[in-house]
């Protein structure tokens, strides 16, 4: 296993950078092409203060999809 003093400079084609969320940590690690992991250090993970003020979903609001349907009505009026 490198320590981060003698990572490679260069990396191979396919290889890549990984960050896995575990709580209030993130750990990082460098895949390559050929499976072999070099585990780097774990970090603390930021909290972002916009989270608490607007939540974020990946679920569609609600209100947002009845306009949606309102605007596509509208639209289908007007061009009849």
């Amino acid at each position: 296993m490198y320590s981060r003093a003698h990572l490679p400079t260069r990396f191979p084609v396919g290889s890549k950078y990984v960050l896995e969320s575990f709580g209030p940590f993130v750990r990082r690690y460098i895949e390559f092409p050929n499976g072999r992991r070099v585990q780097l250090a774990t970090r603390k993970a930021m909290s972002c203060p916009c989270a608490v003020e607007q939540p974020i979903s990946i679920i569609p609001d609600q209100s947002a999809a009845a306009d949606e349907v309102l605007l596509s009505k509208k639209l289908a009026r007007i061009s009849a």
